[in-house]
């Protein structure tokens, strides 16, 4: 069966779709031996989409502040429409990117496809591995292995909702991925565009408009039995495959000739219209919980477009930096916060919340550029957050 998914006009076919033909196993040795060579020399040489590599590493600083509540000093509605709203485009934006960057890879040899899908996978289920890994002592403390927890809530939370709160976000990338890897094999893009509407909009009745179905007692069990298998809609089943899509699509698409002004213009309307709805949601006490906007979705997607047609020389640091800002954040907020009450700082480092906030960043990219220079830590970056084959380069460049 063929890939219904098909690139425009003059894309070339992804680094890794060659060596199906029977070749034996030295040629293809080989071949890898060269790629990586020239990969090396590519991501050193070549340009990056720099405007993306900004929005992600902002993307990342917003996520700090969605935990951090900077605006709180200024009062409740500053702090929700910052803390609650604002930065809830953060994690769509990395979505977004995730869907451009895998898709565009995508060819029409089932094999090729099936092998960029494992390493896509297995790549992100490493990050995932060394992050929960890292928290164990935080878990540890937490109670988080108190004699309450089973089997089932073990997995749930693997699977689902993140052995730490902000973990989740990668087995909904392995999902969102999967799911919609498997649906462009054997549907048209139109309907697996619409299938990823209509899981958003299942999403968003347990979300932020749960408020809407508590009325008739046949949703409100059909979402609590939901329930029990996750805590929140906003995870890889209802929240991931809208944005993914929304990158497939721009990565399929012929590049068009929209000025990057009339993109500012429509993210400016569509981000107005998202902190408008969210805080009619909020004042009506609507929501179950508010990750998901219906303005969202045009908001992260007139913004991508903003950010994409920008490019310059690539930056190892700051495309790689940002994957570890994002992982790495909660451990800076506990260390902002042992730090401040050993140095008797408490007022400033955690009672005013734009220092806190601002302290935070500086220790997460502190740490964020130290876990760079690892090897064995930046060896576990999946290409979600770098670009990692020479094709990547090459297209970058232009010279595909």
């Amino acid at each position: 069966m063929t890939a219904r998914l098909t690139k425009p006009a003059g894309s070339g076919r992804s680094d890794g779709s060659a060596g199906s033909d029977g070749s034996d196993g030295s040629d293809r040795s080989a071949k890898s031996a060269e790629s990586a060579k020239l990969t090396s020399s590519a991501i050193s040489s070549k340009t990056d989409y720099r405007g993306l590599s900004w929005l992600k590493f902002i993307a990342a600083l917003l996520v700090v502040a969605n935990h951090t509540s900077p605006l709180a000093l200024f009062g409740p509605t500053a702090d929700f429409l910052a803390d609650n709203a604002l930065t809830r485009i953060a994690v769509p934006i990395f979505f977004i990117a995730s869907g451009f960057f895998y898709f565009r890879k995508l060819t029409s040899d089932p094999l090729a496809d099936r092998r960029h899908l494992r390493h896509y996978l297995g790549s992100i289920a490493r990050l995932y591995a060394i992050a929960i890994l890292l928290y164990l002592p935080l878990n540890v403390y937490n109670g988080y292995f108190s004699s309450s927890i089973s089997a089932f809530s073990l997995l749930r939370d693997l699977a689902f909702d993140g052995t730490f709160y902000h973990l989740w976000y990668l087995p909904a990338l392995m999902i969102g991925i999967a799911m919609l890897h498997g649906l462009y094999r054997v549907l048209n893009p139109a309907v697996v565009m619409a299938i990823a509407c209509a899981l958003y909009a299942f999403g968003l009745f347990g979300d932020s408009y749960y408020g809407f179905i508590t009325g008739s007692d046949v949703l409100t069990e059909w979402y609590k039995g939901t329930f029990q298998a996750f805590d929140y809609t906003r995870n890889g089943l209802f929240f991931a495959p809208i944005y993914l899509a929304l990158g497939a699509f721009v990565a399929r698409r012929p590049q068009t000739a929209r000025r990057p002004v009339m993109n500012a213009v429509l993210f400016a309307i569509s981000l107005s219209a998202m902190l408008a709805e969210a805080s009619w949601l909020h004042d009506s006490s609507i929501p179950r919980h508010d990750s998901m906007y219906v303005f969202a979705v045009p908001a992260v997607y007139f913004l991508f477009l903003w950010a994409l047609p920008h490019k310059g020389p690539a930056k190892r640091g700051l495309r790689e930096g940002r994957a570890w800002i994002y992982v790495l954040h909660p451990i800076a907020i506990v260390l902002v916060r042992g730090a401040a009450k050993a140095a008797g700082l408490q007022p400033w480092l955690i009672g005013n919340s734009l220092i806190h906030f601002a302290a935070v960043c500086v220790l997460s990219i502190a740490m964020a550029a130290a876990a760079v220079r690892l090897p064995a830590l930046k060896a576990s970056l999946p290409a979600v957050w770098r670009p990692t084959a020479q094709k990547d380069c090459q297209e970058v460049s232009g010279s595909s």
